[in-house]
């Protein structure tokens, strides 16, 4: 278990738990990104999928896990969570599909959803 603070209309600690490899998240879960160079970023999930996507900058075989999520603009990305072999490693790349390609700030290290 973890706990993480958000501010709301206050200061609340919210309930979170890490978010496991291809675990389908359900319409409306709350989710928080995180990197030790980057501020956290908070997202809702909309959809989730292991099929293949593809894009203008992106092409992703069957397998790869892809949640479709909305930001706290209403912004929609997508988060692709790809395996990595090396143990106790973990990345999130998040694309939105009207950007070009990824950079830096588009990975991050842990994701942890709300229970």
């Amino acid at each position: 278990m973890a706990y993480c603070s958000q501010r709301a209309s206050g200061h609340k600690i919210t309930r979170m738990r890490p978010l496991p490899f291809g675990e389908a998240l359900p319409a409306g879960t709350r989710l928080t990104l995180f990197s030790d160079d980057k501020p956290d970023r908070f997202f809702t999930a909309i959809n989730f999928w292991m099929d293949e996507t593809s894009g203008v900058a992106l092409a992703l075989r069957g397998g790869v896990p892809t949640y479709q999520v909305e930001d706290e603009e209403g912004r929609t990305h997508l988060l692709i969570h790809p395996p990595i072999e090396e143990e106790d490693e973990d990345r999130w790349c998040l694309w939105r599909p009207d950007h070009a390609g990824f950079d830096s700030r588009s990975i991050f290290e842990a994701a942890l959803i709300e229970e």
